[in-house]
């Protein structure tokens, strides 16, 4: 069997001063995950090392990392013969590859990140058009990750000021629902939502093909309307 190569960051703020490189050698087999490396790399060389994963199906989003320089879910990028593994960016890292979430999950908790909503529904079930349900199926897709919030020149001029891509598709999800009665623009606006230099940086790093910069531009139009 063929060998594999992964170099991997190590740190445990507990005892080292500075990040380091470990490399590991790993059985190499076609159509293996990164995800099934770092386990192996867990389980038979080093017990020691950190990272986090939930459902190995792309759901969950705890398996974010840098694949040879990229945000990815491990579970489901493909291994390579030669691999660097990172923490994502703008995170503060808790150990090795595991990532403090915290504050941008706190960031979210005034979203109101659900169907809100004044009128009782005229007729069950609640007629949604097509079109309009393809768009909110999108969004829906996202499980934040947050590779996009990783990249997002934005945040990280204005991490205290602007939500971040993830956010605004998190809101965009409910925005998009024509049952919602929420003034989702106002939530936006008070988010940071001008900050946002429409770079598409996040687009290229979403996993399941999300577009977060289309979404802020929706939600930016529906600011303008309001403001005729």
């Amino acid at each position: 069997m063929e060998k594999g190569k992964v170099t991997i960051i190590r740190y445990n703020p507990e005892i080292d001063r500075q990040p380091y490189y470990e490399t590991y050698k790993y059985p190499f087999e076609p159509g293996m995950t990164v995800l099934d490396v770092a386990t192996f790399v867990y389980e038979n060389i080093d017990g020691r090392f950190s990272f986090s994963y939930g459902c190995r199906n792309s759901h969950c989003g705890l398996c974010g990392a840098r694949i040879n320089g990229k945000p990815g879910l491990m579970c489901r990028e493909r291994a390579t013969f030669e691999m660097i593994l990172e923490p994502l960016n703008n995170l503060n890292v808790i150990r090795d590859l595991m990532v403090d979430w915290r504050p941008y999950e706190e960031s979210m908790f005034g979203l109101r990140l659900f169907l809100d909503r004044v009128s009782a529904p005229t007729s069950q079930p609640e007629k949604i058009e097509r079109a309009e349900l393809e768009r909110f199926k999108v969004v829906s897709r996202c499980v934040v990750c947050h590779n996009c919030t990783t990249v997002c020149p934005a945040i990280q001029e204005n991490k205290h000021e602007f939500l971040g891509p993830a956010g605004f598709v998190q809101m965009a999800r409910h925005a998009f629902d024509s049952r919602d009665e929420l003034n989702r623009g106002i939530v936006a606006y008070s988010a940071g939502i001008y900050r946002c230099t429409l770079c598409g940086k996040c687009v290229e790093v979403c996993p399941h093909g999300i577009s977060p910069k289309e979404c802020i531009e929706l939600l930016r139009a529906r600011l303008e309307a309001m403001k005729m």
